[in-house]
């Protein structure tokens, strides 16, 4: 059995491995190389493009996996990556799904800004002898407390900056929008459905098992 789980473990990080090297050469490539550096180059140029971007990829991987050796545990360095990267992810989609309002300049504006605001505070504050490479305000009793507040910080400083840039700045049509944020897409009715397949159903019953749990093991 701990054979089938080292197995386990090892499988779904080459395949988390692989995605993400798969996504970063796709992002390079596509969404910046091609559309703001080198438009209309040939397929043979950007798949060269994108083999280089791979190797540059797995180097960076390598290096991190250097410098993962410094914390407690991977979680702990994980979480640090979270805040710094989804916790203004989460803000900037949260506010695209059921915004209309939001543009693609608050978005940009927020991610810049929620990732700023993360490292400033990553930088001003330490926990068990990491962080604070500007200056040491305020001193975590441990990393992981530090990473949720990077996170928060994080958090909030992005979805602030959007909703601020996105008011200053013209957004795109309705019409333009259907399907993509929730307020003006169409929703099929549940009353067809049985309760076992009503989201909003299961949302309450995830809710109730999750607070449950949470009392029991307080």
């Amino acid at each position: 059995m701990l054979g089938v789980g080292i197995t386990a473990l090892m499988a779904s990080f080459m395949s988390g491995m692989a995605g993400n090297v798969t996504a970063f050469n796709t992002v390079w490539t596509y969404d910046i190389y091609e559309t703001h550096i080198r438009p209309g180059a040939d397929d043979a140029h950007y798949l060269h493009v994108g083999r280089a971007a791979t190797v540059v990829g797995i180097l960076i991987s390598i290096g991190a996996a250097y410098l993962a050796t410094i914390y407690n545990n991977i979680m702990d360095l994980l979480q640090l990556i979270f805040g710094f990267v989804n916790a203004p992810l989460f803000a900037t989609f949260l506010l695209g799904m059921f915004w209309k309002r939001a543009t693609g300049h608050g978005a940009f504006s927020g991610l810049v800004a929620g990732t700023a605001g993360a490292a400033l505070t990553h930088g001003l504050t330490s926990a068990e002898g990491k962080g604070a490479w500007i200056a040491e305000l305020h001193r975590f009793p441990s990393t992981m407390a530090q990473n949720f507040w990077i996170a928060i910080v994080a958090w909030t400083t992005c979805f602030l900056m959007t909703i601020l840039v996105s008011l200053l700045t013209r957004p795109r049509p309705d019409d333009e929008m259907r399907g993509l944020v929730y307020g003006l897409t169409e929703r099929p009715p549940d009353d067809a459905r049985s309760w076992h397949e009503r989201p909003v159903v299961l949302a309450l019953v995830v809710s109730a098992i999750l607070i449950a749990l949470n009392w029991y093991f307080w």
